[in-house]
């Protein structure tokens, strides 16, 4: 693929844009991305989330969207905002 082609891969599962580089180095035998970085974890794209497979050692967004989303603490003080 080249820049000229109008190829413009999607995230299948929330439709987001994702790189032609992100879909052909992540994502199925034909280039799919079944989830992309705004919907799921790196850890589980990279272990075969993005091309479909199922990564089940990993929490699935899905299933538990409140898991980012608690206390946020400093770096330097550890004190809790």
């Amino acid at each position: 693929m080249n820049r000229l082609t109008t190829h413009c891969p999607e995230c299948l599962h929330c439709g987001g844009h994702v790189s032609e580089r992100f879909a052909r180095v992540f994502g199925d035998d034909a280039d799919r991305v079944h989830r992309c970085q705004a919907c799921d974890s790196m850890p589980r794209l990279s272990r075969g989330n993005a091309a479909g497979k199922p990564v089940p050692n990993r929490i699935d967004p899905e299933d538990d969207q409140d898991r980012q989303h608690g206390t946020r603490t400093r770096a330097t003080g550890g004190v809790a905002q």
